[in-house]
This record gives structure tokens, C-alpha cells and sequence, in this order.
């Protein structure tokens, strides 16, 4: 394959290959061109290379398997025509290389005289100019000269992409085509024109979206000034500035994550997306949001906005969390040796839950060594605290007493196994266990946060840390797919004077229904024989239509969160992939939706969950929970019938009832035992949340 000066063909064969340039601002002239040549050469400039050096290098190429440059100048017309070689293990006084592609026509070799071998690494290039010994159809042999010259070509090196396919887009038009090469502050694009479009339809003094993909995934999107291209009609060169060295992934918070500088720090490490090579960096920083690295100026690979895949965070070699992250930003700092560096900022946007709670846990101790997240716990030491605390008392343990074995079964799988869909929090000084919170995934985006309790023993602010420590695992991971924590929910009653004050108020605090809610159910126990009805009713699966009726009662009534929280909303998914996940790790949930009708009239919803014994203390996961769309028309004894009914078809006469709303029971004379009040909070509206305890509590504390 040759390639001539002046031809695109010729430019394109460079850029491909990754080499570089000499004059950055005219894409006409490149290495091995006559003013290359006068620039190269004829200055004698360059740092002379050994012999003994330059083998070694040679000898480097041939273990990679890397292919070479050599040159041969037209005898009266003095272009270029090059080929890609294969260098051969090195000799003292020769080097044989093999021919990568194409060999050199015999009719050429009499009108060319060879010109000089050129290794490009991206920042330099080496050019080893001296005699041909040898030349034939298999490959070229040459003598080693004493000295090569090593000619630095930038300030920045310049990566050679592999296989990334690049779309641009400007005003409407796209034309595709793929990265040739890239440093993080401009890349280098080949696009091909379409059978009807024109590259005239590409303005050059206007910004244009860029776009990168791999096997459809896009690592790259940004917007890119042109710097500058050349004047090929098929296919042509493009270098692109992104106008923006800092990305915004996430809305501003107020309360962000922490930054801790831990000893050892952190190493990072993953596959360079674009080029596919290993990257390994040191971390100056590390928070569950994101981290910090440091690169070489000279060699810098972050432009903002990658997406990286697959990163690895490493502390101290056996503590590995793997996930996926973007750069955000990138700036240019001086160094101590007076040599600039790029200090890049990184966002984490996914890891596995369990590595979540393993990083958070990591964190947590960096800032109070008494808190804990997901450690392993004394079992006994635990039941022992939850009767101490009060949070077991006389009656709750009247109710879970003859199914001990069974909650104590559990709660060892919760605790001793930290599975995906649990999170705990504990307080705990030389050994005692002082103050604990623990929260489920129990609807698809929505975590339940139960058993609070505190020692009345330990520090007062123990119940006030765990209840800090549950509240920063929210605002350090519900911004993760896999944490799927839209929202976060907790049930109290509302006589109880804390969660009132705290939960309740949020609430005030916000005044945004749709920011944080509070609902309130009635809850009783059904006998058996309660609720025989003669007036005819229909128990049917809800469909769409049920709950978009339930979902206009609700705004009217409410306006709140329930319904997204508990997903009750219309269009909810066919497949149920949570309790598949709770199947997965050993656990039971069952969620069921059934509408109750009298003469095609939509009366109310039911909703039934079914879970293991003691996943929640006060079986709020293993209930019935009527939504009462007609106070008037709905009849309480309808109701009781309608969930006897259920009750007996499931198997499951022990749940209880909770009817919403709480107005129902009262205005219908139905006796309940106690108010439960649902508060949910939108994990959008954290900074609220976090105003409002500071403001209820003056601070939160930290020790």
C-alpha cells in the first residue's frame, strides 16, 4: 500500500496511525513530508539516541507486536511513499523488518531511494536515518546506525483511539464517522460524508455536539468548538476543542458528601474506554460521591464528561470497590516542581449495593469511630438491646412471642449476612450497643426505615447519631441505579413525640406535598367472624384504570407521596423483579393489587404484602392496606368481608388491616387500635430535609 504526499489517502494513513503533526496549525504538513524533512533533519536538532538504546527500543516494539514507519523519497520528484513494517528482533549491526501489509511493488523500488525509519509513541518520534542492506518481497533489512535523533513533537501526548465511532451533530444535520486520536483537551475525528450530505453544511466558526460510542454505549457527549480541518471531499479530518473543562452530572446540594484524605489513599485503576489501555492514578481524596486524581500534564486522559465504565477503587490492596464514574472536571494546577498537572474531579454513578455499604462503612468510621454501617453484630447483644431500649415492650412481645424462633431466624439473615435489600446502622462504644436504625427496600424505589431505637443507658445523642448516619447513607448513594432509593419512608404514630417532631417536621418545613407527606392509616386486627355481608361486592386484580381512579381521589384528598412510594401508581411493571431479588437471597415478598367493586363501581384498593415473619416489628410488610376511594358508599362491614376474603385466599388470617384514610374509620364508627402515619420523603428534596433537622435539633451531631 503506498501513499503519496498531497493525496488524503496520504494524511489519512498518518492520523490513523496516531502520529502527530509538526505545525498544529496546518493539517497539510506531516512527518515525512518534504518540510518534515527540513524541519527533522536538516536542523540536526533532537536528542541523540544510542545504539545500544535504540535496540532496546526496537527490541520493545517487536515484544508488542508494534508496527513502524519507513520512508522512501521519489528519486526526481522527491515525495514520500511510506509503509507500515513489522521490526524483527534486534542485531548488533542490523534490523530486519517484515512488510505489515502490502510489500513494496518491484517497479517502485527503482524509482524510490529509501529515506529513514520513523517510531512514533504520540509525544515524540524517533527517526533512524542510514543504509539499506537488504530489500525484497518478504521485508527490508537495514544497518544500525551509531545514533537515532528523538524529536519531542508536543507538549501533550496524543492517545490513538481504538474502535470508538464518533457522531457530530450541528443544526439538525449528524455526519458519523471515529476518533483517531485524542488528549484531553482536544480530540481528532475522521468523518465520512454521506451519498447526500456536504461537508459544506458543517460550519466551522459555529459549536457542534460530539459524541462517542463503543459497542452502543456512549462514553463521550459534549459540545466542541472547531479548531480546525482539512479539505478532503469523502472523508474528512476534524480537531475538536470541548468548550467546557467542568460538567454539572447532579442538581447542587447543599449538604454534600464528606471528603475524607485517608492513610493509605486510595489507587484507582480501570480500562481507558477510548483506547482500551490500562490507567492506574492515585486518588488525593475519596467520598461516597466521588474522589479526586492527579495526572501528568504532558499525559493527561480525562477529558471531561468520559464515562468510565468499569473503575476500581483500591485501599491498602485487599479493600476493592468496583463501579462505574464520570469525569467532571479537569484543571490545570501548578506542581511543587514547578511543573503543571491536571487535577480531575471523578462522580461515582454506580456500584452494587453490597459495595455500597461496604464503602459507606469505610467512610462512616473516618468520621465517628462508634458509628457502624452493616457490621457483623452479636445477635444476642442486639435482642438484648431492643427489650432494654424499650423498643420490644410488653405488648409487641405478647404478639411476636409465640413466633420467637421465627424472627430470631430473620433477623440472623439480615444482620450476620447484610443482603441488598437491608441497611443498619449502629451506634456502639467498647463493645455496647448503645443506639440502632435499620431500613428495607421494600417497594421498587423506596426504602422502609424502622426499629429506632436508643439505650437509655448509653450517650443521649445516640439515637440522634444512628438517625444522622441513616440520613447520610441516603444523601451519599440515592443518586445510584442500583441503591433504587427515589424515595425514603418511615411509619410512626403520631402520638409519639419524636418522629412528630422530626418526620412531621420535615414536612412543614418543605411545604411541598411533592417534596415530603405525611398520610395517615387506622390499624386493627380483623377476627374471623367480622364483617358478614349479604350486599353484593366483586374482588377483581386491579387494573390501570382502578388505580388512575385511585390516583385522582388521592390528589384530591392528599396530594402527597403514598401512591408513588408505595407503587400504587398507574403503569406499574408486569414483573415483580424485587421479590425475585428477595427469592434470590432467601427472603418472602409478595405484593398483590385487587380492586373491590360494588355494581362496576371502583369502592376501594387493596393492597396485600406478604413477607417474612419480623422484617418489620409491627408486620406493617406483611398487612392489608385498604385505600377507601367512596367514604360514603363503602360500607365498613363491605370492607372487613372483602379482606376476610383475601386473608382466607392467601392463607394469611394473621395481617392486619391499615385503612387510609384514618377520617374513614373515624366518620364510620370503625374501632382500631392506634393511627399509623406514613411519611415519605423525595430523595430530591434532601437539602430540605437536612434544614429542617438542623433547625429542629440547632445541629447534628458528630461524636
Amino acid at each position: 500500500m503506498s501513499m503519496r504526499k498531497g493525496d488524503s489517502s496520504f494524511r489519512m494513513f498518518y492520523a490513523s496511525k496516531g502520529i502527530e503533526r509538526v505545525r498544529e496549525e496546518n493539517l497539510e504538513t506531516v512527518p515525512g513530508g518534504r518540510e518534515a524533512r527540513t524541519i527533522e533533519l536538516e536542523s540536526g536538532e533532537g536528542k541523540k539516541i544510542k545504539k545500544k538504546d535504540l535496540i532496546n527500543i526496537l527490541n520493545f516494539h517487536n515484544f508488542q507486536d508494534k508496527t513502524i514507519l519507513v520512508n522512501f523519497r521519489h528519486r526526481k520528484y522527491n515525495h514520500i511513499v511510506s509503509y507500515l513494517v513489522k521490526p524483527e528482533a534486534c542485531e548488533e549491526e542490523s534490523i530486519y523488518c517484515t512488510w505489515a501489509e502490502t510489500p513494496m511493488p518491484v517497479q517502485e523500488r527503482g524509482l524510490y531511494e529509501f529515506d529513514h525509519l520513523l517510531l512514533n509513541d504520540g509525544r515524540s518520534h524517533i527517526i533512524i536515518s542510514t543504509e539499506v542492506q537488504d530489500l525484497d518481497a518478504k521485508g527490508i533489512r537495514l544497518h544500525l546506525p551509531e545514533y537515532a535523533f528523538e524529536k519531542s513533537r508536543r507538549g501533550v501526548t496524543r492517545h490513538r483511539a481504538e474502535s470508538v465511532a464518533a457522531r457530530i451533530l450541528q443544526n439538525g444535520m449528524m455526519f458519523e464517522g471515529s476518533l483517531v486520536d485524542f488528549c484531553a483537551a482536544s480530540f481528532q475525528v475522521s468523518l465520512k460524508r454521506g451519498p447526500t450530505q456536504s461537508f459544506q453544511w458543517i460550519n466551522p466558526d459555529s459549536p457542534v455536539i460530539v459524541m462517542f460510542e463503543k459497542k452502543d454505549r456512549i462514553l463521550y457527549s459534549g459540545t466542541c468548538g472547531i479548531l480546525r480541518h482539512n479539505w478532503s471531499d469523502a472523508e474528512r479530518l476534524y480537531v475538536l476543542t470541548p468548550q467546557t473543562d467542568n460538567i454539572r452530572r447532579f442538581r447542587p446540594k447543599e449538604h454534600r458528601s464528606l471528603r475524607h484524605h485517608t492513610v493509605p489513599a486510595p489507587n484507582i485503576s480501570f480500562r481507558h474506554p477510548l483506547t482500551e489501555k490500562p490507567v492506574f492514578l492515585h486518588a488525593l481524596d475519596l467520598s461516597s460521591s466521588g474522589l479526586a486524581v492527579e495526572e501528568a500534564y504532558e499525559n493527561s486522559v480525562l477529558p471531561a464528561g468520559l464515562i468510565l465504565p468499569e473503575v476500581s477503587i483500591e485501599i491498602a490492596g485487599n479493600f476493592v470497590i468496583n463501579c462505574s464514574a464520570q469525569v467532571l472536571y479537569r484543571k490545570v494546577v501548578p506542581s511543587e516542581h514547578g511543573r503543571s498537572i491536571i487535577k480531575c474531579g471523578i462522580a461515582l454513578l454506580d456500584m452494587e449495593i453490597e459495595d455500597q455499604a461496604r464503602l459507606s462503612a469505610l467512610l462512616h468510621q473516618a468520621t465517628n469511630p462508634k458509628s457502624y454501617v452493616c457490621n457483623q453484630v452479636d445477635m444476642e447483644a442486639l435482642w438484648q438491646f431492643f427489650f432494654e431500649s424499650g423498643f420490644i415492650y410488653p405488648s409487641k412481645y405478647a404478639a411476636l412471642q409465640s413466633n420467637k424462633e421465627e424472627f430470631k431466624k430473620t433477623y440472623k439473615s439480615l444482620y450476620l449476612h447484610s443482603p441488598s435489600i437491608a441497611r443498619h446502622f449502629v451506634f456502639q462504644d467498647k463493645g455496647s450497643l448503645f443506639g440502632h436504625m435499620s431500613m428495607i427496600r421494600f417497594y421498587s424505589n423506596s426504602w422502609l426505615i424502622h426499629h429506632h431505637a436508643a439505650s437509655k443507658r448509653g450517650p443521649i445523642m445516640a439515637g440522634l447519631e444512628v438517625l444522622d448516619q441513616v440520613g447520610s447513607y441516603v444523601n451519599e448513594f440515592h443518586t445510584l441505579y442500583s441503591t433504587h432509593m427515589d424515595f425514603v419512608i418511615c411509619y410512626f404514630q403520631p402520638e409519639n413525640r419524636f418522629p412528630n417532631r422530626v418526620f412531621g417536621g420535615v414536612v412543614h418545613d418543605i411545604g411541598n406535598q411533592k417534596g415530603a407527606s405525611l398520610d395517615t392509616f387506622a390499624y386493627l386486627h380483623l377476627s374471623d367472624d367480622a364483617g358478614r355481608e349479604s350486599t353484593p361486592y366483586q374482588v377483581f386484580p386491579a387494573n390501570s384504570e382502578d388505580l388512575q381512579d385511585l390516583t385522582r381521589c388521592y390528589e384530591n384528598f392528599s396530594a402527597g407521596l403514598m401512591l408513588d412510594a408505595l407503587d400504587i401508581k398507574p403503569g406499574i411493571q408486569k414483573t415483580d423483579d424485587l421479590s425475585i431479588e428477595y427469592a434470590r437471597l432467601g427472603f418472602k415478598r409478595e405484593r398483590h393489587l385487587f380492586s373491590l367493586k360494588q355494581d362496576d363501581t371502583l369502592k376501594a384498593v387493596l393492597m396485600l404484602t406478604i413477607s417474612d415473619l419480623g422484617l418489620n416489628l409491627s408486620n406493617l410488610t406483611s398487612c392489608v392496606q385498604a385505600f377507601v376511594l367512596d367514604q360514603e358508599g363503602l360500607s365498613p362491614s363491605t370492607l372487613k368481608s372483602a379482606v376476610l376474603r383475601l386473608r382466607r385466599h392467601f392463607g394469611r388470617n394473621d395481617l392486619p388491616l391499615l385503612v387510609y384514610p384514618a377520617d374513614y374509620a373515624d366518620n364510620r364508627s370503625v374501632p382500631y387500635e392506634k393511627k399509623y402515619t406514613l411519611w415519605v420523603l423525595n430523595t430530591q428534596s434532601l437539602d430540605g430535609y437536612f434544614a429542617s433537622v438542623q433547625n429542629t435539633f440547632k445541629r447534628m451531631p458528630h461524636g
